[in-house]
């Protein structure tokens, strides 16, 4: 799967017109044997792994979702933002506003106008600074449920060469440093959804 994600992002950087067309289709309609393996994947994460995974659907606001549900796109891009900016889910947000949290009641209402300008056609949300190196944050967080944590440095710069979109050499000790912030992050939020620490 990260694989055919790479070949996505490279279609959808190409300065090929048709290309670009193509990896928009890709993005819009995914293969139906990718999105078989991806349900056999999700199947095959260990009972004890489920609580790290539902953490990282919380970001999306999708951590009691059933099976098959989709996520649209409006929700997508508003915990997408909250996430990105940041670090926080949206209701993270939304709870510290209802608390009287002055800095949260900030982040929200900067990140809901962002939202809105997105909506209307104002801003385009790749465009963003980020709190994350986001592709990578992506790739790490996807390889923890394969495995990734158990990797040493040199295996783990191994890994994302083959399968980062960002089409650079990877250092492993910064790599190592990544996967323990992603791992901190994700306990947080099993931490804050009352999930058991994986």
């Amino acid at each position: 799967m990260l694989e055919h994600n790479k070949h996505v992002a490279d279609l959808l950087a190409s300065s090929n017109e048709a290309d670009r067309a193509e990896g928009q289709r890709f993005l819009d309609n995914p293969p139906a044997e990718l999105m078989a393996e991806a349900e056999r994947m999700h199947d095959a994460i260990p009972e004890s792994d489920r609580p790290r995974h539902d953490a990282h659907l919380s970001i999306y606001g999708a951590a009691d979702s059933q099976t098959g549900t989709v996520i649209s796109e409006d929700q997508f891009t508003l915990c997408w933002l909250a996430w990105s900016r940041y670090g926080k889910t949206i209701q993270e947000l939304v709870a510290g506003d209802k608390a009287g949290h002055e800095k949260s009641s900030k982040q929200l209402a900067s990140v809901t106008k962002d939202y809105n300008d997105w909506r209307y056609g104002k801003l385009d949300p790749n465009k963003l600074r980020s709190k994350f190196d986001y592709n990578h944050l992506t790739v790490m967080r996807c390889g923890l449920d394969l495995g990734m944590e158990t990797l040493n440095e040199e295996d783990l710069a191994n890994c994302f060469d083959e399968t980062c979109t960002c089409g650079a050499t990877h250092d492993g000790e910064k790599l190592r440093k990544l996967r323990a912030r992603t791992t901190k992050m994700i306990k947080r939020l099993q931490k804050a959804l009352s999930l058991p620490l994986s």
